[in-house]
């Protein structure tokens, strides 16, 4: 998300420079056009300094930070405060209340060491979605918090005939871990049993996970209806959401869940939980939303095993126009440049 907001930025003419942590991430490996982008690789050993020297030599005039918790985090808002630049923070949902259960008491130690003194330091705060940007007011209720979703590539224009033959295919792609709410999925799928279709696991395995959910799918003898297609990019990412006719994120929390708009790119219906930031599916017309639990996915697997290829494909479609409107890197680019500029030139007033 941050290279590919690099390069819609840098597409509309801005000068960008993305800085990584080299011991973890190598400058030739950043997914940008390398002639568009230049990317600036910090190693441990002098960090602030080398940031500080090149935000003033390059004549940088505002600087973006993403996430939480890491040492380039704050080597970032010590530069800018520093250079005497603005800051805008996005902290991908960090502080959801899901993320803070996670490691609770380290986080909340960090928080009061040093993570809320430095989150007051920006002048902007993004947040991708609605939920996130409530619990950032909740968090920060002094800082300005600007909604900014994340982008999508759109793929071309797809038929729809691969998604009538059988076995239709059910789709979840996304690591494999309990957060995802897999396990109630597998129940759900127990349950209905649905005729002629088949759910596809597609991600990777974190910590073991998918030997788990492997064991509860034998239990079952549901060895019919469930594929794992491992880790996937590319064009066998695509393909996966070609022929698919349902996508399904049953999970117990999203921050953003950029899955979902890009399964509706392919036009591709979603059915997700109420725990996500997707719960307006219904009134566009492109999916469904249901409590985080079994009951939910049950009824709604039932349905769509019922529905003519047709009314799928239709919704499908809807969701294509709607992510084709909201979602495109040259929309999302453009809202950015607008809060940078508004920050850039509040500044120059006071």
């Amino acid at each position: 998300m941050i290279a590919r907001t690099c390069q819609a930025l840098a597409d509309q003419g801005h000068r960008v420079t993305l800085v990584v942590f080299a011991p973890f991430i190598a400058a030739d490996c950043v997914p940008v056009d390398h002639e568009g982008i230049e990317v600036l690789a910090l190693s441990s050993a002098g960090m602030r300094q080398e940031l500080v020297r090149y935000i003033l030599e390059s004549k940088v005039d505002l600087v973006h930070a993403h996430g939480l918790w890491g040492k380039i985090n704050r080597v970032t808002v010590a530069a800018a405060r520093t250079t005497a630049r603005p800051l805008v923070w996005t902290p991908h949902g960090m502080l959801r209340p899901w993320a803070m259960a996670h490691k609770r008491w380290k986080k909340r130690l960090a928080w009061w060491l040093f993570q809320r003194r430095d989150l007051k330091v920006a002048q902007l705060l993004q947040a991708t979605c609605e939920e996130e940007a409530g619990e950032l007011a909740e968090w920060l209720p002094q800082s300005k918090i600007e909604i900014v979703p994340i982008g999508i590539d759109l793929p071309e224009v797809i038929g729809l005939e691969t998604k009538s033959v059988e076995p239709r295919e059910m789709l979840f792609m996304g690591r494999l871990h309990p957060v995802k709410g897999l396990m109630n999925l597998v129940e759900a799928i127990h349950r209905v049993r649905p005729q002629g279709w088949v759910c596809v696991l597609a991600g990777p395995d974190i910590e073991g996970y998918q030997a788990i959910l492997e064991r509860k799918i034998r239990n079952y003898q549901l060895e019919d209806w469930f594929e794992f297609a491992g880790e996937v990019s590319g064009a066998e990412k695509a393909d996966l959401y070609r022929r698919a006719s349902l996508f399904i994120l049953p999970s117990f929390t999203e921050n953003f869940g950029v899955v979902v708009p890009e399964a509706l790119s392919y036009s591709v219906p979603v059915l997700t939980t109420d725990a996500t930031p997707w719960t307006h599916l219904p009134e566009v017309g492109c999916g469904w939303t249901v409590p985080v639990g079994v009951e939910g996915l049950t009824e709604v697997i039932e349905s769509v095993a019922a529905m003519d290829p047709s009314g799928l494909n239709a919704m499908g479609e809807r969701g294509r126009a709607y992510v084709e409107q909201v979602f495109s890197w040259p929309r999302i680019a453009a809202q950015m440049s607008e809060h940078y500029q508004s920050i850039k030139c509040s500044r120059n007033h006071s």
